[in-house]
């Protein structure tokens, strides 16, 4: 059975309805309802109608990916969404046919519902090759890798690895051309899965504050009291601002964010720093929001960032244990 993966929002910006109102599903606001469409041909001539500045390519991206929204995708298969306001991965499985919805916004018009299976799975729950095509460029593609489906029923049942069979062979309209930052990150990010224990990836975290201009104390492996870094300005550290960071290599929720930020507010400091590698459980996003000038959480795609951001500015030894090159790519057509 085919899989899909489906994005929300090239910032994330969908995720939060998706997860909460059980759909899929993108803008495309120019168009009306397509419950009357029948053939492929008439949607393209369609969305030719209401975007006539769109170049051929454009509409050949849109057209098959709104074709497999509202045709090819069938009741039961399994659906993948990339959470990245979380850093995990939701996984859940059509259950009815396409809508036209005009109550979610202007960029949720077009949308099939879902039943969520589970919505915060660690992405190192899930083979490499996988999580590569799970970035895929697109807002909806089929998931082109052998025993997908099995593979991520074995993540949700928590069963031993399934053996790889031959894998069906896909049309070109259904495989999403691969996004080569996407790509890139994720080679980052399982790198320092392999490589960088919990002690070494506080002490990496810990490089990256380091790179911004702070004064950094790393805690000793062992018992930390809650706090992994402390960090402050001014020569010695000892000047504002003050920050704590809690480092975990899994996942965090709402009691790590709460005791962090209880530490803070005790040890008189100005800034905490919840960074959960297997990304955030939850509502401890949401949370975090009231605090926005105190709290700040960082998952994998965020510690990314900030390590590309300080990557040369950062200590020669790290730098060869973690070598990383700069290239330029042309950029593909935007998305929805």
């Amino acid at each position: 059975m085919p899989v899909w993966t489906v994005k929300g929002g090239r910032h994330g910006e969908r995720e939060e309805r998706l997860l909460n109102e059980g759909l899929i599903g993108g803008g495309w606001e120019e168009l009306p309802s397509l419950s009357q469409i029948d053939d492929k041909e008439s949607l393209q001539e369609l969305y030719e109608q209401a975007y006539p500045e769109a170049t051929n390519k454009t509409v050949s991206n849109y057209v098959g990916q709104l074709w497999s929204l509202i045709t090819r995708m069938q009741d039961g298969e399994l659906v993948v969404l990339p959470v990245k306001t979380t850093g995990t991965i939701a996984v859940g499985r059509v259950s009815g046919g396409y809508q036209y919805r005009t109550d979610l916004g202007e960029d949720l018009r077009h949308v099939r519902p879902v039943e969520w299976i589970q919505t915060d799975i660690p992405r190192d729950a899930f083979d490499q090759d996988l999580l590569y095509s799970f970035g895929a460029f697109l807002t909806f593609a089929r998931v082109n890798r052998e025993g997908a489906e099995k593979r991520i029923e074995a993540v949700l049942t928590g069963s031993h690895p399934v053996e790889l069979g031959i894998g069906e062979s896909e049309d070109a309209e259904a495989v999403s051309p691969p996004d080569i930052e996407v790509l890139a990150r994720e080679q980052i990010r399982q790198f320092i899965s392999r490589t960088y224990s919990g002690h070494e990836f506080a002490a990496l975290i810990g490089e990256i504050l380091a790179a911004r201009g702070f004064v950094v104390s790393v805690s000793p492996p062992g018992a930390d009291q809650g706090v992994d870094i402390v960090a402050g300005s001014a020569p010695m550290g000892l000047g504002r601002p003050r920050l704590l960071a809690q480092v975990k290599k899994g996942q965090a929720g709402i009691d790590e964010l709460r005791s962090l930020r209880g530490l803070v507010t005790a040890q008189d400091a100005d800034y905490g720093l919840l960074v959960a590698w297997g990304g955030f459980k939850g509502t401890a996003r949401r949370e975090a929001r009231g605090d926005q000038f105190v709290m700040r959480l960082w998952d994998s795609d965020d510690v990314l960032t900030s390590l590309l951001e300080a990557y040369d500015d950062m200590e020669d030894e790290t730098r060869t244990r973690l070598p990383l090159q700069r290239f330029l790519a042309l950029v593909p057509e935007a998305d929805d």
